[in-house]
């Protein structure tokens, strides 16, 4: 019974959350894409107009309007969690707040590539070399930080009872390249370079939602409570968003959008000590990730042979593929977010396999 009214209590807790948030995205959203809008026209009018009709002046810098939400609800609610019941010991109200700062900065280095790209026409952006190593810092600084105020552990869980292999220190370095790797992969599914008309108005919300709340759900099973509330307040600003994104958009999620969901989803999934989830949990974005790869690989064998077509370009991603072919963005997210279910499936067999790990810990 006290298993069954934990249960009931957190998803109440849930559910307000969404409903808190889903709020604050839809006000923040009427204030700033105006705002926004003025910066790209020159003029600044506070009608929105019809919310399924674009007409090219959409603002990219959805990831502003995100993390605004995100921190009125998060900040707050990480201060005041109980956490003494985690199974978790890094689970603390700092290693919380570190988490959150981090999510918030890693969307800064994506709205300065908005605006770069956006708004100041410099397709290019930020140095993507210098783009990458900020990226990386930033994750190897949040994982010292979590080590040195919480004595987290350097071990990785491993499936098919092989049990927990020790990293010791080469933990930091590796678990920051996947991290970042992680944010790219987030990036990616969003859009391939600065042609945001080939990105997929609320693809990127819409699959963050289910890899963030497969997290949650996760995190339930094995009482990883800081996980919990990261990623639970994640997917509710990422449904939060899907009233401006969602096709046609008013508000385009941009690199600064993408790069916060998937700043959200690594450090929840670090907080979680379930490493493994980085793939498992991200599986439509991984999916789209690789796909990409794959085509620029066949793309450039056929640049060496003189096979290519006409219509034929090297930026193809598995959505614009989709597209090609005579899919409706509508069914893309259908498709995509059938592939989340599949990696929150797994990620949630993955989870009840790990408690039994973790309780003996």
């Amino acid at each position: 019974m006290k298993a069954l009214d934990d249960l009931l209590r957190s998803t109440l807790e849930i559910s307000v959350l969404l409903l808190l948030e889903i709020a604050a995205v839809f006000l923040l959203g009427l204030i700033f894409i105006p705002l926004l809008i003025s910066k790209k026209t020159g003029r600044l009018d506070w009608k929105l107009g019809a919310r399924f009709k674009a007409d090219g002046s959409e603002p990219s810098m959805g990831g502003l309007v995100a993390a605004i939400a995100f921190s009125v609800c998060f900040f707050p609610l990480a201060f005041r969690a109980q956490l003494s019941s985690s199974s978790n010991n890094q689970d603390t109200r700092w290693g919380l707040a570190a988490a959150g700062i981090f999510a918030v900065f890693v969307m800064l280095v994506g709205l300065c590539e908005d605006r770069l790209k956006q708004f100041l026409a410099r397709p290019a952006g930020v140095k993507p070399l210098f783009k990458q190593l900020l990226l990386y810092a930033m994750c190897l600084s949040l994982l010292i930080f979590l080590s040195v105020t919480t004595r987290a552990s350097t071990e990785v869980l491993l499936p098919f009872r092989l049990g927990f292999i020790e990293f010791d220190i080469l933990y930091y370095p590796l678990v920051a390249l996947a991290m970042t790797l992680s944010i790219n992969v987030f990036k990616l599914h969003f859009c391939l370079g600065s042609d945001t008309r080939c990105s997929v108005g609320g693809l990127v919300e819409a699959d963050g939602a289910v890899s963030l709340l497969s997290i949650s759900f996760c995190s339930q099973i094995c009482s990883l409570k800081g996980a919990g509330i990261i990623a639970s307040c994640g997917a509710a600003c990422c449904i939060g968003m899907l009233i401006w994104t969602f096709a046609p958009s008013k508000l385009i999620s941009g690199e600064s959008g993408s790069m916060f969901i998937g700043a959200l989803f690594a450090a929840s999934t670090v907080a979680s000590k379930l490493e493994l989830l980085l793939l498992f949990a991200a599986l439509p974005q991984t999916v789209d990730a690789v796909a990409s790869a794959v085509h620029f690989i066949k793309f450039k064998r056929k640049k060496v042979k003189n096979e290519i077509k006409e219509n034929e370009t090297s930026k193809q991603s598995l959505c614009m593929l989709l597209r090609d072919r005579g899919f409706s963005d509508r069914l893309i997210i259908i498709s995509f977010m059938i592939l989340g279910t599949i990696g929150a499936v797994l990620s949630m067999i993955f989870a009840v396999y790990s408690r039994s790990f973790l309780m003996i810990r």
